[in-house]
C-alpha cells in the first residue's frame, strides 16, 4: 500500500465504489477483486479513514447492511462454483428479475428469507422490488409466472455448497391469483428433484463444490461479518468492489460509517448517545440520537450526509445539498404519510461530511486539502423551513460551504453535553 494513500487523495472526488475501482485498478495495475482481502479493506479504510474493525463493525452490527451484502455475495458465489465447473454462466446487468443464464436458461438467485425459514423447510421473497409496496395494496406486489426467470435458485447453504433449482411453473403461487409468484414461499430443502438439481439447467457432469473455498478460516480481516455470512472476507469485499453493486457501499455502508465515526467521536469526549424513545416523545423514530446536556435536559439530533448531485462547485460560492427528509412518503402534511419533517421532529441537524467530499469541497472552496471527517450541527431554528408547510422542514438544505464552518463541531461544541462515559 506504499504511495497508495497520496495516489488516493490526489485522484479521489465523491468516493463512490466505481471511482475507488478506477483508482485501485489504475494504482495496482490488475483488477481490484483480484486483490488481496486485505489491500481491499485496507482500501476502503483508507477511502474513508476508518479501521478494519470499524468497517467489520458496520457490515456485522447492522442487519441492513448484512443483508443487502448477503444478497450479492450469493451472485458472487455462484458464480465462483460455475467457474470450478466450468460451465458457461452469463451475468445479466442492469434493473432486470433475471441474474444469471446458463444454456439458454433465465435464472433468479435469491438467498433465504430467515424469518421464514424452520426445519427442512427454506423460504425465499420472490415479490418485486419496486411498485406496489404490499399486497394489500395491489396483486401486482407479486411477480406473474410468465416474467418471472426459468428457475427460481434458491442458496440453502454454503458448507455443503447447496441450492434449490426450481421451475417458475413448480413454485407456489398466491391463493387468489394463481398466475402469481407467492411471497415469502416456502421450499422442502430435501427434495430431490430441486436440491443441486443441475440437470434441470441441462448440465450433465457430475459438479464438484469444493467446501474449504467457501469457509471463514482463522485469519478472516473482516471476522465478525465472516463468522455472521459464513463466508470467507475475500467474497465479501469482492461483493463491494463489483461497480453494479454500488448500492451497498454508495448508499448503505457509507451511511451506517457515517454514524459510527459520530458515535465514536462523540465517545472520545465521553458523550453518551441516548436511545431515541428516552424523551418519551411522539415519532420518536424521527430522531436518530439524543445527548443529554449541562442542565440534564434531552436534546434530540437528525443526522444527515450530502447529497452530492446537488451540490455545486463554484469556489467561494461552493454550495452543498443535505436532502432533509425522509426516503419514503409525499411531500404533504399528511400526519402519517409526509416525507417532510416536523419542526418538533428534532432541536438540530447533523450534517456529516466524509473524508471524500470533506477534501473535495475544501479543495474548491479555500484550495486546502482536508481529507478527514467533518461534523456540522445546526440548530432547527437555522434551517430552511418548506415554503407551503411551514410546519414542516424544507426537504433540501442548500448551504454555502464557507458558512457551513460556523456550525462545525469542535472541541468547543464538545462542552455542552455532559461527560458520562
Amino acid at each position: 500500500m506504499d504511495g497508495f494513500d497520496e495516489f488516493l487523495i490526489k485522484n479521489i472526488h465523491s468516493g463512490r465504489i466505481s471511482e475507488i475501482v478506477e483508482i485501485t485498478e489504475k494504482f495496482f495495475g490488475e483488477k481490484a477483486g483480484d486483490l488481496s482481502p486485505e489491500t481491499k479493506a485496507d482500501i476502503l479504510c483508507s477511502v474513508i479513514r476508518v479501521t478494519r474493525e470499524d468497517l467489520d463493525n458496520v457490515i456485522a452490527n447492522h442487519s441492513e447492511v448484512s443483508r443487502t451484502i448477503k444478497g450479492h455475495a450469493f451472485e458472487v458465489v455462484f458464480d465462483a462454483m460455475m467457474a470450478i465447473n466450468n460451465i458457461n454462466c452469463i451475468k445479466i446487468g442492469g434493473d432486470t428479475d433475471i441474474d444469471r443464464m446458463i444454456n439458454n436458461y433465465s435464472l433468479q438467485l435469491k438467498t433465504p428469507y430467515v424469518k421464514g425459514c424452520s426445519k427442512g423447510i427454506a423460504s425465499y421473497k420472490t415479490h418485486k422490488t419496486h411498485g406496489a409496496k404490499s399486497q394489500t395494496e395491489s396483486v401486482d406486489y407479486y411477480h406473474k409466472i410468465g416474467d418471472f426467470a426459468d428457475f427460481l435458485v434458491g442458496m440453502v447453504s454454503y458448507k455443503p455448497f447447496t441450492v434449490l433449482i426450481v421451475p417458475k411453473e413448480s413454485l407456489p403461487t398466491v391463493p387468489e391469483y394463481s398466475d402469481h409468484i407467492q411471497s415469502p414461499l416456502y421450499l422442502n430443502i430435501d427434495d430431490p428433484a430441486t436440491n443441486n438439481n443441475f440437470k434441470q439447467l441441462d448440465i450433465t457432469k457430475r459438479m464438484y463444490f469444493p467446501g474449504t473455498l467457501l469457509s471463514p478460516g482463522n485469519k478472516e480481516c473482516l471476522p465478525k461479518s465472516s463468522e455472521l455470512l459464513e463466508l470467507k472476507s475475500d467474497y465479501i469485499l469482492k461483493t463491494i468492489f463489483i461497480k453494479n453493486n454500488f448500492r451497498i457501499w454508495d448508499m448503505n455502508m457509507r451511511g451506517f460509517i457515517r454514524e459510527h465515526i459520530l458515535l465514536k467521536h462523540l465517545a472520545a469526549h465521553r458523550i453518551k448517545a441516548y436511545p431515541t424513545a428516552i424523551t418519551g416523545l411522539e415519532r420518536l423514530d424521527k430522531c436518530d440520537l439524543v445527548l443529554k446536556n449541562l442542565n440534564h435536559n434531552y436534546v434530540r439530533f437528525q443526522v444527515k450526509g450530502l447529497t452530492w448531485e446537488r451540490t455545486k462547485l463554484d469556489g467561494m460560492n461552493t454550495t452543498i445539498n443535505c436532502e432533509s427528509q425522509l426516503s419514503r412518503g409525499r411531500v404533504n402534511d399528511h400526519p402519517t404519510q409526509s416525507r417532510l419533517y416536523k419542526v418538533t421532529d428534532f432541536e438540530n441537524l447533523i450534517i456529516a461530511i466524509d473524508p471524500p467530499y470533506s477534501n473535495t469541497l475544501s479543495t474548491c472552496t479555500f484550495k486546502k486539502e482536508d481529507y478527514r471527517w467533518n461534523f456540522y450541527c445546526i440548530p432547527m431554528s437555522q434551517l430552511r423551513k418548506h415554503r407551503i408547510y411551514t410546519n414542516r422542514v424544507a426537504s433540501h438544505q442548500y448551504i454555502l460551504y464557507k458558512e457551513l464552518q460556523k456550525y462545525r463541531i469542535a472541541p468547543a461544541w464538545m462542552n455542552q453535553w455532559l461527560a458520562e462515559l
